[in-house]
């Protein structure tokens, strides 16, 4: 009886090692779809001389990769009288950094541009159009 114990208490640690040194795989939607995994948690940007430039932003990636060349889109809306929080305009444009898989950080604390503005416009929302994955 006591032989079966050990050989339980074996297997079980044997096979517990094998599953913790599984190498986590991406899936065919973390390729295909990062704009699913990758998501835009907040931005900071002001409009000097008719420039839309962007200080910083904070992104989630809930993937288990990495992500490179973030493609994302920003929608400008009107702060001006008849027409206020109506959409005026968008841009698109690529972020370029690498986020890393699992993460929440800050990125491009420097600013970069990010087409035209106008003082009566404000940035609501950016979304995620896709991205570049890095796989080793």
């Amino acid at each position: 009886m006591r032989w079966k114990a050990i050989l339980f208490l074996m297997i079980f640690t044997l096979y517990s090692s094998l599953i913790e040194a599984e190498e986590v795989k991406p899936t065919k939607s973390m390729i295909l779809h990062p704009e699913w995994y990758l998501k835009v948690v907040d931005f900071s940007y002001f409009i000097a001389a008719r420039v839309a430039i962007f200080s910083n932003f904070k992104i989630e990636n809930t993937a288990d990769i990495a992500y490179k060349d973030i493609k994302v889109k920003a929608y400008y809306y009107s702060t001006f009288p008849g027409s206020v929080g109506q959409i005026v305009s968008s841009t698109s444009g690529y972020l370029p950094i690498t986020v890393p898989p699992n993460s929440n950080n800050t990125y491009l604390k420097n600013g970069i541009t990010m087409g035209a503005g106008s003082i009566n416009y404000r940035v609501k929302y950016v979304e995620v159009l896709g991205a570049t994955p890095v796989i080793d």
